[in-house]
C-alpha cells in the first residue's frame, strides 16, 4: 500500500508535510447531489449568525481580532524509527490571527482573468497562521552523527467567505522554510532530511469555479485547477482547515466527507473530519482550563466544576489505498449555541511526524486579544 504523507500532515516544517483544502457553497458549486458542510459561526457568542459580525471588520470601531499562541512540544513516545530521530528545541511557537477584512478585487496581485476592472471591494475573513521550530536530526545507527540546527517557519495566510456561504475560498498563500524528514531508513544523515524553501500564492475566481496558483512568485508558471463546481463534497483551502473544523458541529459520533486544495500537493483531495473519543488527561484539561479562563473564554458552571469541555476530531485522508497520518484539534465544545462563551476555541492540535518520528503538541498557551464581545 503506498503512503501519501506529504497530504497527511499539515505542516512541510519540522517533519510536517501539507494537507489540502478546498471550496464550497459557491455559484456553480451547489449542485442538488452536493455533499454539503454545514458550516456555523461557532467563534461567535450566537453560532447562528451567518454573516461577518461588524467589529470583528478590520479598520472598524470597535475592532477586536482573535489572537493565540500555542506552545509546541515534542513526545516522542510513539516514535517507532530505529533508524534517526529529531530534536526540538525549547520555544517552539504557533500563533493564529482570525479577524475580517476588506479583499480588494482590483488588486494587481490578483491575475487579469479574474480582476475587476473597477473598483470592487467585499468583507471576507482572514485567517493567519505562523509556526516556528528549531529541529536537528540525529542518526541512531553508525556513528551517531547529528546535524546542525535549522529554523523552521510555516507561514499561512488565507481569505474565505462567511459562514453562509460555506467559507468558501479567495485567496490563500504558504510560506515554507523547513529541513523535513526524507525517508524511512536513510543510510546516511544527508539523506535523512531535504531542506524545502518554497512559497505558494492561490487566487480562486469570484465563483469558485478553479483556482490559479503561483509558486515562488513566478507567475509565468502558474498552474491552473478547474472543475471546482464539480466536486462532489464542500471544498475548503488548506489555510482555512481549522476555521472549517471549529465551524462544524462536533461530536463523537460526527463524520464529515470534505474537499481539500493543496498547491503543494497539485490539487484536490477527499478527506474526513470524524468525531475521536480522545479527552484531555486531568492535568492538561486543568491548565488549559485557566488559559481560557483568563481570556474570560471560560466560566465554571459550579464549584466542583471539572474544567473546559472539548471536543476532539481527526481529519483522515480518504482517497482510496493511499495512507497517512491522522492529525487530531481539540476544540471547545459548544453547549450553548445562543450564549457560546468558549467560542469552539481550539485548544490543541496533536500532528504526527512523517516515517514514525514521534508527534508534535501544540496546546494552547496565550489568548492575546478576543472576539468575546461580538
Amino acid at each position: 500500500m503506498k503512503t501519501f504523507g506529504k497530504i497527511a500532515a499539515l505542516f512541510l516544517a519540522a517533519g510536517m508535510s501539507a494537507t489540502i483544502a478546498g471550496c464550497s457553497g459557491c455559484a456553480g458549486c451547489n449542485s442538488s447531489n452536493k455533499n454539503e458542510t454545514l458550516t456555523n459561526s461557532n467563534w461567535y457568542t450566537g453560532t447562528s449568525y451567518k454573516g461577518i459580525q461588524p467589529s470583528f471588520i478590520e479598520g472598524n470601531v470597535p475592532f477586536s481580532p482573535e489572537k493565540i499562541t500555542y506552545s509546541v512540544s515534542y513526545d516522542n513516545t510513539n516514535a517507532g524509527n530505529a533508524t534517526y530521530a529529531p530534536e526540538y528545541k525549547d520555544g517552539g511557537s504557533f500563533t493564529t490571527e482570525f479577524y475580517a477584512k476588506k479583499f480588494d478585487w482590483a488588486s494587481d496581485k490578483i491575475p487579469a482573468k479574474y480582476r475587476s476592472d473597477k473598483p470592487d471591494t467585499e468583507i471576507v475573513y482572514f485567517y493567519r497562521t505562523e509556526l516556528k521550530v528549531s529541529v536537528r536530526y540525529t542518526m541512531k545507527t553508525g556513528d551517531g552523527a547529528k546535524s546542525k540546527w535549522f529554523d523552521d517557519s510555516v507561514v499561512t495566510e488565507c481569505c474565505f467567505r462567511a459562514a453562509e456561504k460555506n467559507l468558501q475560498p479567495v485567496y490563500s498563500s504558504r510560506t515554507t522554510k523547513s529541513a523535513s524528514p526524507a525517508n524511512l531508513q536513510p543510510d546516511t544523515l544527508e539523506n535523512a532530511y531535504r531542506v524545502v524553501e518554497e512559497s505558494y500564492e492561490n487566487f480562486y475566481n469570484r465563483d469558485c469555479t478553479e483556482v490559479t496558483s503561483i509558486k515562488d512568485g513566478k507567475p509565468d508558471e502558474a498552474k491552473v485547477y478547474g472543475g471546482l463546481n464539480k466536486l462532489k463534497n464542500t471544498l475548503f483551502d488548506n489555510s482555512s482547515l481549522y476555521i472549517a473544523m471549529r465551524s462544524m458541529r462536533l461530536s463523537a459520533d460526527f463524520s464529515q466527507r470534505i474537499n481539500l486544495f493543496s498547491a503543494a500537493d497539485k490539487g484536490v483531495y477527499d478527506y474526513v473530519v470524524s468525531g475521536a473519543d480522545r479527552p484531555f488527561a486531568d492535568d492538561e484539561r486543568a491548565a488549559i482550563t485557566e488559559v481560557m479562563k483568563s481570556a474570560e473564554l471560560y466560566s465554571p458552571a459550579a464549584e466542583n466544576d471539572e474544567g473546559i469541555k472539548a471536543v476532539a476530531a481527526n481529519i483522515v485522508y480518504a482517497g482510496g489505498d493511499l495512507t497517512g497520518t491522522v492529525q487530531t484539534a481539540w476544540f471547545a465544545a459548544v453547549e450553548n449555541t445562543d450564549y457560546n462563551v468558549p467560542r469552539a476555541t481550539m485548544l490543541k492540535l496533536s500532528i504526527p511526524l512523517s516515517f514514525s518520528l514521534g508527534t508534535l503538541n501544540l496546546t494552547i498557551e496565550n489568548v492575546e486579544s478576543t472576539l468575546w464581545n461580538k
